[in-house]
């Protein structure tokens, strides 16, 4: 419709050949939309950064986090070294557990926080009591994967590696 408008009044401009000055309207339509182009993202993009760094200093010790490359753990300490805010995170098996430093900017979501200060009191023991549990089940988890994994030699002679010569040395 505000299309069909634009193209009637061009249309009646070129026809009359005498009313120049109409047009101009067009112009300061199609600069307002250049700028709400521009204005529109920055504005969201300024919120959604805000909500990012709100996340990031809300990070604690214990929190159960994914970063950005995709990598799950458990944040085990958090550091500040000439400006720059790095975390360890604690990743792996029970028995085989890996840490690895990242930059803060590296924290993609956080997946479980243990940070309870801020909470009322019925919600600081509901999140206890569900900490315990996410801890229970991921230890089992970790068990159980151990358990089914098989070690190398296992998975060697199930294999049957060194494989054995089978060629027959013929009698002469």
């Amino acid at each position: 419709m505000f299309l069909n408008l634009l193209l009637e009044n061009a249309g009646t401009d070129t026809a009359n050949k005498a009313g120049t000055g109409t047009s101009w309207w067009i112009y300061v339509v199609l600069i307002v939309l250049v700028i709400a182009m521009l204005v529109i993202p920055a504005i969201t993009n300024k919120r959604r950064m805000k909500e990012y760094d709100q996340m990031i200093n809300n990070v604690h010790v214990g929190d159960t986090i994914r970063t950005i490359g995709g990598v799950v753990g458990r944040v085990t300490k958090i550091t500040e070294k000439d400006g720059q805010r790095t975390f360890i995170l604690e990743t792996g098996a029970k028995n085989a557990k890996t840490t690895m430093e990242f930059d803060m900017r590296a924290v993609g979501e956080v997946l479980h926080t243990t940070h309870v200060e801020s909470m009322p009191k019925e919600t600081k023991k509901e999140s206890e009591k569900e900490n315990e549990k996410v801890d229970e089940k991921n230890n089992e988890q970790s068990e159980e994967q151990i358990a089914t994994e098989p070690s190398t030699e296992e998975s060697l002679k199930a294999s049957g590696y060194p494989k054995k010569s089978s060629t027959k040395k013929s009698k002469k």
